[in-house]
């Protein structure tokens, strides 16, 4: 099987169908017992892309919080720890970590430090950008949740929950607008995350309260879909070179139980290699490479289109059932320019 094909397969299934666990889940919003208890380390949506003021740096954002302000709180823990991992050499282990870590509120903000493998590049103020020595800035504060679906339609159409609700309806209706997240956005020198190497990384978030991890994602709904309830929390601290072994199989009958959304299952061999892109949970993307989804993620990429069509019929390249929820994009329009997420709303 056509490895291409497998990877948009996989995202495909894993965010439309991510939605299942709503309210309380969507890319990776309160996608297990453990961060549900505190927002502030909840990882929601990872994003990993080629500046676009500069094609010479890469953006990594994290967002948490999920629904900020109403589900969560808007600050960040301060005896919490942020964490990119960044993976240089394919083998799902990191080898440049970027981090964040944030003193209590105080007026309003809180001060951050950011380090690069142990060592501080830069201090400031949330909401306020700060220089990294070495080059880049960054940028922590309340923002926008870019992420942009029709979840009303998608659980009535496509899950039966019995509404009449169908995609791109007059009624059709993005479920996240308004809605806002904590987020953290540096960008840096891509050199200082290839390693020498080519311009390829794989990149994944985790959070961590006085040192113990609380929340690890790469790509989105990994977790959120394919891990059964009593093992989410397991995943989360999982490493992600640790997951194929540990998760393979259960990724694997997890995919066979949701691929009939069409009448099409796939078999037992196409699942698995499904799941062998799927797992480990790392987002991948060309630092070279000015290009969206699937090369990394961007916050304004419409992935959901992409995804109901590969879900409900496009896998083989045949005709979909679902081609798009008709939601083209977030509700407030996204900047080009750093840092690249919308204001508060």
């Amino acid at each position: 099987m056509n490895k291409t094909i497998c990877a948009i397969c996989a995202v495909g299934l894993a965010a439309s169908l991510a939605v299942v666990a709503l309210p309380s889940g969507a890319a990776d919003h309160l996608d297990a017992p453990i961060v549900k208890k505190d927002g502030r380390t909840d990882l929601t949506d990872v994003y990993a892309f080629q500046s676009k003021e500069n094609p010479d740096n890469t953006v990594l954002i994290m967002n948490v919080n999920p629904l900020a302000g109403v589900v969560s709180g808007t600050s960040f823990d301060p005896k919490g720890t942020y964490e990119f991992s960044v993976d240089d050499d394919a083998d799902a282990r990191s080898d440049t970590s970027l981090s964040v870590t944030f003193g209590p509120v105080a007026g309003g903000t809180q001060h951050a430090r950011v380090t690069i493998d142990g060592a501080t590049v830069g201090t400031g103020r949330t909401g306020t950008t700060v220089e990294l020595r070495g080059g880049g800035q960054a940028w922590m504060g309340l923002a926008d949740d870019p992420f942009f679906f029709d979840l009303q339609a998608f659980n009535d159409q496509v899950k039966g929950a019995g509404g009449d609700r169908t995609f791109c309806d007059e009624n059709a209706v993005d479920f996240f607008a308004g809605t806002n997240v904590s987020a953290i956005v540096i960008e840096v020198p891509s050199a200082r995350l290839t390693g020498g190497g080519d311009s390829n990384i794989g990149v994944w978030a985790r959070t961590f309260h006085r040192k113990t991890m609380t929340d690890q994602m790469g790509r989105p709904a990994i977790n959120t879909v394919f891990t059964p309830d009593a093992m989410k929390d397991t995943f989360n601290v999982t490493a992600p070179a640790e997951q194929p072994a540990a998760f393979a199989s259960i990724v694997t009958n997890r995919l066979l139980e949701l691929s009939g959304l069409d009448g099409s299952p796939y078999s037992q061999s196409e699942a698995e290699a499904i799941t062998s892109v799927l797992l480990p949970d790392v987002l991948t993307v060309d630092t070279g490479s000015a290009a969206g989804f699937l090369n990394g993620r961007q916050p304004a990429d419409d992935v959901i289109d992409a995804e109901l069509s590969v879900v409900t019929g496009g896998f083989f390249g045949g005709s979909a059932v679902l081609t798009s929820d008709c939601i083209p994009g977030n509700d407030a329009a996204l900047p080009a320019t750093f840092p690249y997420l919308a204001s508060p709303h």
